[in-house]
């Protein structure tokens, strides 16, 4: 009977000291050096999740003989076979499919030329006030001149607006982060950039500028992650 127990008890220990084993790493950008955040481990046998914090370490429960799997939008999946429990190092290689932003062309828009008669009335007039006459031109003409200013200033800022959605738009969202519904919509809102800071971006910039973002989106709250309008629907 005590042998009986004995054993027993070894074989509780060793499968403690199994489930309990544990596998601690770091996860990087292979061209950069630097640490990656947010990036998922999965251990595809026990399908255990984990995610690297801000200095890009993880630890996951794991055993010899199992395969971890990590996963960044816009980066190429990695795996990692494990001969043993030592602490490991990643390397995560940018999807070169994604490579080149996508950009959507909706024709162009030159509203100086298409609303040539409004820029032409923004102008400042220049009239003589000396006869009750000409005052009541002015009078006219600044009218016309004030209407023809704000509708020039809105036609700018559709010109404006549109530069912008040539660069920041769903597709290329899309290519880099898992985002749809609600949280893709409330995510081009709190990330649309001004067209200064998007034209100082060459490609590269604005895809990590993306990924930066989705990270800093994906670590709020799930109720912040969606627009209030919509948070009581």
């Amino acid at each position: 009977m005590f042998r009986k127990l004995v054993f027993l008890l070894l074989i509780s220990i060793f499968s403690l000291a199994v489930h309990a084993q544990q596998v601690q790493g770091t996860v990087a950008d292979r061209a950069t050096q630097l640490r990656l955040g947010q990036v998922e481990v999965l251990n595809q046998q026990t399908r255990q999740k984990t995610m690297t914090n801000a200095k890009g370490e993880f630890t996951i429960a794991a055993a010899v003989n199992q395969v971890l799997v990590f996963n960044q939008p816009g980066y190429l999946p990695d795996t990692l076979f494990l001969v043993d429990l030592k602490p490991v190092k990643r390397y995560l290689s940018l999807n070169n499919r994604l490579l080149h932003t996508v950009e959507i062309k909706a024709g162009a828009f030159h509203p100086e030329i298409e609303y040539a008669d409004v820029y032409s009335k923004a102008r400042v007039v220049q009239v003589t006030q000396n006869k009750p006459f000409m005052f009541s031109l002015t009078r006219i003409f600044a009218k016309e001149g004030k209407d023809a200013r704000r509708f020039k200033r809105k036609l700018e800022r559709e010109k404006t607006e549109r530069k912008i959605d040539e660069r920041f738009n769903e597709a290329a969202v899309k290519a880099l982060t898992p985002l749809k519904g609600a949280e893709l919509d409330y995510f081009m809102v709190l990330y649309r950039p001004s067209l200064k800071d998007l034209n100082k971006l060459d490609q590269e910039d604005f895809r990590f500028y993306l990924m930066n973002a989705y990270k800093t989106f994906k670590a709020l709250p799930p109720e912040q992650r969606i627009s209030p309008s919509m948070r009581d629907k």
